[in-house]
């Protein structure tokens, strides 16, 4: 597929007046999609590998463009990784400068309800179609993983448990409200409100200090158990982003705050 004109110029009309998406990238440099359910297929086929994923968390901050607000989510998405940096953090990494998606004929589902010009669509498979979770991903996958031909079928069998172990583990809910009653949280910008977590007051004297020991300590679990896993349960490392998300310092960096775990 060529690209036509730059990734931002205007829309073209088609034949009859009516715009029509020419995919000029716009979308894929934003940030790339989260997977909806019917996604699982290409999981299978190996269009979409779990090296190219990552779990966005429930409790961690996110867009809501329905609501122009910056929130925590509700439940977990997951979501083609991007590459970071300042200028395009989440650009999707399917994207190609000067020839747009790679894996156009076999999109995910939001790219293809996606229109710039109209998004009812879009809107209408978010609010009646479920998001694709581990869970559901680990189950399609049971048989095999598309690019980690190399792990065994125990260690198949034993990511949700690992999920499920860190979940208990390392709420990222309790670390992000706790970070809020801190006073770091995301910071307004590009026309999006922010709906914090706290509700109760801000953490003052001794509370403050437990409060950042904890965060600390959460810092520490998180990574202590990421490399238990490479090291004893034989998980890729280049999956750990699928099965548990980014890391709380990753996270807790985010929002300006640099814990200091103990030792």
């Amino acid at each position: 597929m060529s690209m036509q004109n730059s990734p931002f110029s205007s829309m073209p009309a088609d034949s009859g007046g009516e715009p029509v998406c020419r995919r000029c990238g716009t979308c894929c440099l934003l940030g790339g999609p989260t997977l909806m359910l019917s996604d699982a297929a290409l999981l299978v086929s190996g269009t979409l590998t779990l090296e190219a994923l990552v779990c966005l968390r429930a409790g961690e901050w996110a867009r809501d463009d329905s609501r122009k607000a910056l929130r925590p989510l509700e439940g977990e998405r997951l979501k083609i990784a991007g590459p970071g940096g300042r200028v395009h953090p989440w650009r999707c990494r399917y994207y190609r400068e000067g020839a747009g998606c790679g894996i156009y004929e076999q999109r995910p589902a939001q790219c293809t309800a996606l229109f710039c010009m109209d998004t009812g669509p879009l809107e209408a498979l978010l609010a009646k179609g479920s998001h694709l979770g581990r869970y559901a991903a680990l189950n399609a996958l049971a048989d095999g993983i598309p690019g980690f031909s190399t792990l065994s079928a125990a260690s198949r069998a034993l990511l949700p448990d690992l999920v499920s172990a860190h979940e208990e583990q390392v709420s990222v809910r309790a670390v992000l409200e706790l970070a809020d009653r801190l006073g770091f949280f995301p910071q307004q910008g590009q026309g999006l409100t922010v709906e914090r977590y706290a509700e109760q007051g801000p953490l003052e004297g001794s509370e403050r200090e437990a409060a950042v020991a904890e965060l600390g300590e959460a810092a520490r679990m998180d990574a202590a158990f990421r490399e238990l896993c490479v090291e004893r349960a034989g998980v890729p490392r280049a999956m750990l982003p699928f099965l548990f998300g980014r890391s709380v310092k990753d996270l807790l960096a985010e929002v300006g705050l640099k814990p200091v775990s103990g030792s």
